[in-house]
C-alpha cells in the first residue's frame, strides 16, 4: 500500500520531504489511506467511502477542483484531527492566497 502511494507521488514529482510527511499522516488513518490507494489504482472514489463530519472524499472533491484526488483525502484527515479548522476551510470556499 505504501509503495503504491510512493509511486503516485513519484509520478507527480512531489518533493520527498512532503511525501514522507504525507505518508506518515495517512498511516495514522488506515481507513482513509486504504481509500486513497483505491482512488490511485482505480481513478475513482469508493461509493461507500469513509465519512468524517458528514463528508466523504468524493463530496469534498465536488466542493473544489483543488480537492480532486489527494486533497480530498488529506482534508478528510484534517476533518478528523482538527474539525473546527477544516470546517472553516470548507466554509471559506478554499480561497487561494
Amino acid at each position: 500500500m505504501i509503495q503504491t502511494i510512493r509511486n503516485y507521488y513519484d509520478g507527480i514529482k512531489d518533493a520527498e520531504l512532503y511525501v514522507n510527511s504525507k505518508i506518515e499522516t495517512l498511516k495514522r488513518h488506515p481507513d482513509i489511506m486504504e481509500e486513497f490507494v483505491y482512488w490511485i489504482e482505480n481513478g475513482s472514489y469508493k461509493s461507500n467511502g469513509v465519512e468524517v463530519e458528514g463528508y466523504t472524499a468524493e463530496k469534498l472533491a465536488q466542493q473544489s477542483r483543488y480537492l480532486v484526488g489527494e486533497g480530498s483525502f488529506l482534508l478528510l484527515i484534517e476533518l478528523r484531527e482538527r474539525p473546527d479548522k477544516a470546517r472553516r476551510m470548507i466554509a471559506g470556499g478554499f480561497k487561494m492566497k
